[in-house]
């Protein structure tokens, strides 16, 4: 990009006019002529524009990978404030709407990103727009030179927890057939994806409890605790212990921390199985409709 059309892009950015940026040390029709490509500034007159336009002067001056650079150092703040607060997409926005090209720390930001976007997709509910971010992640994923084992691996398990929902949320970038490596929850960061693992493979479930138990007082949050919550009550679905699972399952359904649409679906499954084993067909009748009513939304919206 020219010097003129970088000072015409801040300036709309900005939205200043051309009177206001000219101010009055150079003329409105020079800087129309600038801007057009019809005349180019004098070093002082760079140095004038690039301040009240707040950017180095460098960067009106830079070409090629300068130019990168100074842009990414100019938005990298604002990138890692929302980074780390955990605004996934807000930071996924920020560096698509920023850059026509990414270096390998973009690539690997934005892999983590679309990957927190799809959890938390996952957790509402929103399964098409989670199949969609997780497809995004392993595109980024394969475009950086860092290492993103970890992520492909989260990708994979949800993937895995997506086709066991619908058969239609298979992944479009990649075979989401995994080893049974996988299907061990200390090998995952988030409690999302340790969970998951224990819904497809439950004999890791003791596992699962070693390795929660090691996080237990730091960081779980309250929806954490209600995952936790219904691998309990799975457990005691698998002895057979039906009334028991059952106070727990209310308790999660009927918490006061609203549960992500996901875990009300698999609690209403498992509901389900819990009035028909004891025979009360009513009760497995009305959670076979809830968790119906539940997927349709949760397949619904995107």
């Amino acid at each position: 990009m020219d010097i003129g059309s970088k000072i015409k892009q801040l300036r709309t950015e900005k939205l200043m006019t051309q009177s206001e940026l000219a101010g009055s040390e150079i003329t409105r029709n020079m800087l129309s002529r600038i801007e057009n490509g019809a005349a180019l500034p004098s070093l002082s007159t760079v140095v004038y524009l690039a301040s009240r336009l707040g950017v180095p002067a460098g960067y009106l001056l830079s070409e090629g990978e300068e130019e990168f650079i100074y842009n990414k150092t100019s938005v990298m703040k604002n990138i890692r404030r929302a980074y780390t607060d955990g605004n996934f997409e807000l930071c996924r926005d920020i560096c698509l709407s920023s850059f026509n090209e990414f270096d390998d720390e973009l690539e690997l930001i934005l892999t983590d990103c679309c990957l927190g976007v799809a959890e938390n997709s996952v957790k509402e509910g929103r399964l098409q727009k989670a199949r969609d971010f997780l497809d995004e992640a392993i595109l980024h994923s394969t475009r950086t030179m860092f290492n993103t084992v970890t992520q492909r691996n989260a990708a994979s398990v949800i993937f895995e927890m997506l086709k066991e929902i619908s058969p239609a949320l298979d992944s479009n970038e990649t075979d989401t057939i995994i080893s049974e490596d996988l299907f061990h929850p200390a090998i995952f960061d988030s409690v999302l994806c340790k969970y998951i693992t224990v819904i497809l493979n439950e004999d890791k479930y003791d596992a699962f409890v070693d390795d929660v138990s090691k996080i237990q007082n730091v960081r779980l949050s309250n929806i954490d605790q209600l995952f936790i919550l219904h691998l309990k009550a799975r457990s005691l679905i698998r002895m057979n212990n039906y009334q028991a699972a059952l106070k727990l399952l209310y308790q999660v359904i009927d918490s006061e921390e609203v549960p992500p649409r996901l875990l009300l679906y698999l609690a209403c499954s498992d509901m389900e199985i819990c009035f028909r084993e004891m025979n009360d067909y009513k009760g497995a009748y009305e959670f076979s409709q809830n968790k119906i009513e539940i997927l349709e939304h949760m397949l619904a919206e995107n």
